[in-house]
This record gives structure tokens, C-alpha cells and sequence, in this order.
């Protein structure tokens, strides 16, 4: 089964370096909890209490939660509206959407959910929506043919139907064809301006084409739409130390520690500007001892902190940092190499 997730791209491989290529293994989606009215959502779980079976209320509730990417939330509404009348092409596609965006869906469940697109595309064959999360059904399987078939079916009846160009971007960056995603994912958002995700997306895909400056604009923009979003804000901070521009970054990495302290890689790459850009041993030896507190097992601040104790001349510290990503994770050669050369200076 094909690895990928389309619609929403919910990971971005933003962190810092700790040599100059990418650590690629640290893929980073911040997840946040949070409902874009709270009120709304509080009202309609308190309704469904009192009225368990009304379809119209849990296919609300689970629609709220889909656009608050809440998945365990809408498959739950999804299934139960689905339960109680399979009828009904709001609850079916609202229980196939689910299906296709659990976490790891096995291939069964996007199977079903293609039966179930199948099925209302047979009652409204000029749905664009359906299309384009039929063609998704497809792509999640590898069938890139047919899920781009299905998606200009969908534009020919709307041309501006924005996920159709969202699915089809994400197969084209599946596809290592970034060029024609990039075109996609703007596409999408000059559609719709206000589509936070859209601007999120494209930042993300613009910086692992090494465009900086292009995805610190998108990021912006997705600032601006969502100003305590925290992918966003990290987009901004680590598009800014991409470029160099490292006190801005740091200002917007401490805005991220206050809003979200757990977030350790904020942490780290406020280490690793004070290590190689700012020259401030003290402050980077602090700031990975803060990212391991919160995360003990993360193998690059262990040898990250070796690498500044060694500046620092503290030889053995050093030795017990590299020693401690050795032990985490035997193969990380950075951290064995760096323990033989100390071994060999003593």
C-alpha cells in the first residue's frame, strides 16, 4: 500500500540540521486539538445527549469535526449517522470520508469507501466532491491513472472546485513531479485565499524544494489566517533560519515555547543557531538540555550536545553525550565516530 496522505500534507520535515544535510527520519505535524467553534460543538454533543438518533445532528457534528481534522471524532459521528440510516448520501459519504483518513486505513476501508463513492456517484454523477474523494480512494492504492481520471471529471464540471486541485498536487508531489504540484497547490489557493491548509501545504512543499523566501510568504499567509497556529508559526521560524535570518527566527521559536512548551524541536533549533550561527556554547548546551527533559530518547541532542561540549573543551561531558546516542541508537554512525575520535585523543 502506498504510504501518503492526500488533502492534508500533516507532516513537514522542517527540523534543523545537525550536519548540512536533512535529519529525515524527524517529520514534524504539531498536533493541535482545537475546534474552530467550541460553542457550536459544545451544543451539538449536548443536543445528540438528548436525541441520539437525529442523522441531521451527528452528520453536523461529524462534518465540524472533519474540518477541524478531528479523525477519530468524525469517524465516530460518521459511523453512527451511517448506522442509523445507510440511505442517506450525507451520512455515507460522510462515514466513507472517514474510512479513507484513519490513521494507517487498511486497504479493506478504502475499499469500502470506494464501494460507497461508487454508489452515490451512481444517484449524483455530476457531484465534484464525490469525484475527487473517489479519485482519493484511488490514489491511496497507487492508481494514479485513475484517481487523475476521476479529478478532471470533477474539474470539467467544476473548474474551480478547489480539492480537485489539493488531490491532484499531492499525487503530483508523490510523484517527485514538484513543479506541477506547486502549480496545483497555488491553483488551489488563488481559488480560495482564506484556505489555511492550502497555504500550509504549499509552504511546506516549497521548502523541501529549497524555495525559502516563496514558502516564508505562504507561511505567512497561513499567520495570518490562523495566528496561533503552530505549524504555521514553525513554518515561519524555520523558513527564517533557512535564510539566514536567525534573531527572527529565534523570536518566532520562543513565541512557539510559550504556545506550546512540549514542542521540543523549537527548542532544538534554537540550540543549533546559538551552536553554529551564533556562537553561544552556554546557551546551546542549555537549550538541548530542554529538548532532552522533554524528550530523553532524541538521539541528534545527544550528540549535538557532545559536539558543543567538545567546543567547549569538556572533553569527558562529550563522551557521556556521544555514549548516550550510541546507547539510543547503535547505528547513528555520527554519534560512534565522533565517541572513537575522543577514545583515540585520550
Amino acid at each position: 500500500m502506498i504510504k501518503h496522505t492526500f488533502f492534508y500534507l500533516l507532516l513537514a520535515g522542517l527540523v534543523a540540521c545537525t550536519t548540512e544535510e536533512k535529519i529525515e527520519d524527524d517529520q514534524f505535524f504539531v498536533k493541535e486539538e482545537q475546534v474552530s467553534d467550541v460553542e457550536y460543538f459544545q451544543q451539538l454533543s449536548d443536543s445528540l445527549e438528548k436525541h441520539p438518533n437525529n442523522i441531521g445532528l451527528w452528520i453536523e457534528k461529524g462534518t465540524l469535526c472533519k474540518d477541524n481534522l478531528d479523525f477519530d471524532c468524525a469517524l465516530d459521528a460518521g459511523a453512527k449517522a451511517y448506522r442509523l440510516d445507510s440511505t442517506n448520501i450525507k451520512a455515507r459519504q460522510l462515514y466513507a470520508w472517514t474510512l479513507i483518513n484513519k490513521t494507517n486505513a487498511p486497504i479493506s476501508d478504502i475499499d469500502r469507501a470506494q464501494r460507497h463513492y461508487q454508489y452515490i456517484l451512481s444517484r449524483q454523477p455530476n457531484d465534484p466532491q464525490t469525484l475527487v474523494e473517489l479519485a482519493n480512494t484511488y490514489s491511496l492504492t497507487g492508481d494514479f491513472k485513475t484517481a487523475i481520471k476521476y479529478i478532471n471529471d470533477a474539474l470539467k464540471i467544476d473548474e474551480r472546485y478547489r480539492d480537485g486541485y489539493v488531490l491532484k498536487g499531492s499525487i503530483y508531489k508523490t510523484l517527485d513531479k514538484n513543479d506541477l504540484a506547486l502549480s496545483s497547490y497555488q491553483t488551489a489557493v488563488q481559488i480560495d485565499p482564506e484556505f489555511f491548509m492550502g497555504h500550509l501545504n504549499t509552504g511546506w512543499l516549497l521548502t523541501s524544494m529549497e524555495e525559502h523566501q516563496l514558502a516564508l510568504e505562504y507561511y505567512q499567509n497561513a499567520v495570518e489566517l490562523k495566528p496561533d497556529n503552530l505549524n504555521a508559526i514553525y513554518g515561519v521560524a524555520k523558513s527564517l533560519q533557512d535564510l539566514g535570518k536567525y534573531e527572527a527566527a529565534l523570536v518566532e521559536y520562543r513565541k512557539l515555547s510559550k504556545i506550546k512548551p512540549e514542542f521540543y524541536i523549537s527548542y532544538f533549533n534554537q540550540a543549533y543557531i546559538k551552536q553554529y550561527h551564533q556562537n553561544e556554547l552556554d546557551s546551546a548546551t542549555y537549550f538541548y538540555g530542554e529538548v532532552l527533559d522533554l524528550n530523553p530518547k532524541y538521539v541528534h541532542a545527544w550528540y549535538q550536545l557532545g559536539e558543543t561540549y567538545k567546543e567547549q573543551g569538556r572533553i569527558s561531558e562529550a563522551g557521556k553525550a556521544y555514549s548516550e546516542a550510541v546507547k539510543i541508537d547503535r547505528s547513528y554512525t555520527p554519534a560512534f565516530e565522533a565517541a572513537e575520535k575522543l577514545r583515540i585523543l585520550r
